[in-house]
């Protein structure tokens, strides 16, 4: 059965760091980590899928002949006392990831006990849940997290509450809601579940002139 394997990729630490050619030992395709062998690594390297440096999934293969850049570790980690920073397939270039606009880059995968894997794109996810339109209202800010980004709104018309995010009110910057504040918004109504255990959500939050 295929899981489902979310992939970041971080810069590793330039320190302390040793290059040498080695041979994967093993790989485990489903929990993403293996070891690596090499003279300078005796006992092997133990090294994590954000460790490999190439295009595409981030996996190596048992047998495959790898350069990798590695540390020693000052407690042995699955009884290896060497860590892989960084490693990519013998004969080629390591990979860099083009720079992003945003901090934060993942990818969600399925991979499949053969080894192979393939990346999930937009149209591999389920569609949005229909929206059920209503007219704007306003409420009362009931409670808000400045550390969590959320909270919740009163209103007539949302009985139970309205729970909104963050990501829902209107505005630049830093924006935040205050408990006893009026706002207005527009009420959607959660279908298939709730949020929170509420049943409805604000959008378009707005502070009330």
């Amino acid at each position: 059965m295929a899981g489902a394997n979310w992939i970041f990729r971080t810069q590793a630490n330039q320190q302390w760091r040793h290059d040498t050619i080695g041979v994967v030992h093993s790989w485990s395709i489903q929990e993403m980590h293996g070891i690596i062998d090499s003279d300078e690594t005796p006992g092997g390297c133990w090294t994590l899928f954000h460790s490999v440096a190439v295009e595409g999934f981030p996996a190596l293969r048992e047998g495959q002949q790898v350069e990798f850049e590695w540390n020693a570790l000052d407690n042995p980690m699955n009884g290896c006392n060497f860590a892989t920073i960084r490693a990519w397939p013998k004969g080629s270039e390591p990979y860099v990831a083009p720079p992003s606009d945003s901090p934060f880059a993942s990818h969600v995968w399925l991979t499949f006990p053969d080894g192979t894997a393939r990346e999930l794109t937009e149209a591999d996810l389920p569609p949005a849940p229909p929206r059920i339109p209503a007219d704007r209202t306003t409420g009362i800010v009931r409670t808000w997290s400045d550390e969590e980004g959320w909270g919740v709104v009163n209103s007539d018309t949302t009985p139970g509450r309205a729970w909104t995010h963050v990501s829902n009110v209107a505005g630049s910057g830093f924006r935040l809601l205050t408990p006893g504040h009026r706002v207005t918004f527009e009420p959607e109504t959660m279908v298939g579940g709730t949020q929170d255990g509420h049943h409805f959500r604000a959008l378009d939050v707005r502070k009330a002139e």
